[in-house]
This record gives structure tokens, C-alpha cells and sequence, in this order.
């Protein structure tokens, strides 16, 4: 994964259409600056949904929407991950990372954190770079990878613990500050 600067305080983002061409070729010449809302906007939304200190901050494409996704040590001692979709500003989920002795976690998971990693990997083939599991706010608990492709970008890859079933699969475009990898 590249990680793209700050430039003049504006993010810069890449197009679902460049990151899916660009391969391991990305760089700031595949960037098309978007219409986002500031970084703060949607940080000052995270904060006050989730109060506490970010860590991290990631911009990925879901779908066609840019969402930043900041990690958040909050109060209660838990890291929580709240998406940001970065042209409305405002939050669309919010997970709280768990480890695997979590009760909510364990009595909703069915399979297992290798198998949930064997089906990411049979559908986005190269290596799995980091790895978290996380409850969401509606109770569901989900197998989050983050693999290196062997085609060039880096992919989030969101396994649902219960099912198998592959929920979601994000091109991160950068990543600022630290993930235990």
C-alpha cells in the first residue's frame, strides 16, 4: 500500500475506476482530487460520536463512495473503527475491535478466524497484511483482512463471523498513522 501525503490540507482521493486500473502503479498521477468534506469535519463527527483519542486515519473506496475511517482509543479502553463517508460527512458505521475471547464475539461466531481468512484470500489472492475482529453497533461480528494484493492495491476485506458470507471489499487508497501489521 502507498501512502499519498496531505496536500495544502486537502485530501486528494482515487477515482473506484483509477485504484482498480492502477495496480501496483498508483500514484499521484492516477490521484483526481473529489469534492470531499475536510478531514476535521468528519474527525469532529467520529470524535463526538466516539470520544477519545484517534490513532489512525484511512481513506478507501466503498463502492463509489470515498469514506475516511478513523480508529479511535476510546474511554472505555476499547478501539473503535467509525466510517466517515467523506462527501456528505457524516458517520455510517461504527465497530468496536475485539479479541478473540470476546463474549459477544465468541457467541456469535461460527467459523473460524483461518477459515474466514482462507475465503478472503480465495477472493482477493495475495497477503494478508493485517487483521482485526470487531463487533458492530448491530451486534454482528466480522473477520476484518487487510490483504496486499498480488494485482497492486490494498484491499479491506470485512468476512462475517457468523456466515462466511464476504460482507464488503474496499480499495484503501492510503493510511496515516499505525496498525500493528
Amino acid at each position: 500500500m502507498r501512502k499519498l501525503p496531505l496536500f495544502g490540507g486537502t485530501l486528494l482521493a482515487v477515482t473506484a475506476a483509477a485504484a482498480a486500473h492502477a495496480g501496483d502503479t498508483l500514484d499521484l498521477d492516477d490521484v483526481a482530487k473529489w469534492k470531499l468534506v475536510s478531514v476535521e469535519t468528519c474527525l469532529d463527527q467520529a470524535i463526538d460520536t466516539i470520544p477519545g483519542e484517534p490513532r489512525k486515519l484511512e481513506l478507501k473506496i466503498e463502492g463509489d463512495d470515498p469514506t475516511y475511517e478513523f480508529d479511535i482509543e476510546a474511554k472505555d479502553g476499547y478501539t473503535y473503527n467509525v466510517e466517515c463517508n467523506a462527501e456528505e460527512g457524516l458517520i455510517t458505521e461504527i465497530e468496536r475491535e475485539v479479541k478473540a475471547d470476546d463474549p459477544v464475539f465468541k457467541s456469535l461466531a461460527k467459523i473460524s478466524q483461518d477459515d474466514a481468512r482462507k475465503f478472503a484470500l480465495a477472493v482477493h489472492p495475495g497477503k494478508v497484511v493485517a487483521e482485526e475482529l470487531e463487533v458492530g453497533q448491530d451486534g454482528s461480528a466480522t473477520y476484518e483482512f487487510d490483504i496486499q494484493t498480488t494485482m497492486g492495491p490494498e484491499i479491506k476485506i470485512d468476512v462475517d463471523a457468523e456466515t462466511g458470507k464476504i460482507e464488503e471489499a474496499n480499495v484503501e487508497v492510503y493510511e496515516i498513522g499505525n496498525e500493528p501489521e
